[in-house]
């Protein structure tokens, strides 16, 4: 089973984040904006693409907040296993772009407000409860691991 990177952005901007609204069979969900590491591409790249592509922002890593990794049950009856990188990112854009290649249950975008997104179904629960810690802290957090059975 390979293990799969994927860098998570926590983009603050007047006392709101940044998330994926997402609906699938399990119903409606936000998401932090981010996804899979390519072949030969930096965390820090990563999180960059994958925000402009999926929301049409331009950020700049600041800091690794924080690091968890979940193992469950993929669609084809597998195992997957992801290690999810969240990095404190600061907005650089004053005008949004287009967004060019959303996630597969992606919906749309919103700004969130911090204390209201702890109370919403962001998934994985993990950043979740522990968003106070990964945006105040100068020190990366392991929000630990999950198996799913």
């Amino acid at each position: 089973m390979p293990v799969r990177n994927s860098a998570k952005a926590l983009v603050l901007h007047d006392g709101k984040i940044l998330v994926n609204r997402c609906v699938s069979r399990f119903g409606d969900y936000y998401a932090l904006p981010g996804g899979g590491q390519d072949e030969g591409e930096t965390l820090t790249e990563a999180v960059r693409r994958e925000l402009l592509e999926e929301t049409g922002h331009l950020v700049t890593p600041v800091r690794l907040s924080g690091v968890y990794e979940r193992i469950c049950q993929n669609r084809e009856g597998g195992l997957s296993h992801k290690v999810y990188f969240v990095f404190l990112c600061r907005l650089d854009d004053q005008e949004q772009l287009v967004p060019t290649e959303q996630d597969r249950f992606q919906v749309g975008m919103e700004w969130v407000d911090v204390k209201e997104l702890r109370r919403k179904n962001l998934f994985p629960r993990a950043i979740r409860d522990n968003l106070p810690g990964l945006i105040g802290f100068g020190e990366t957090l392991f929000l630990g691991s999950e198996r799913e059975k």
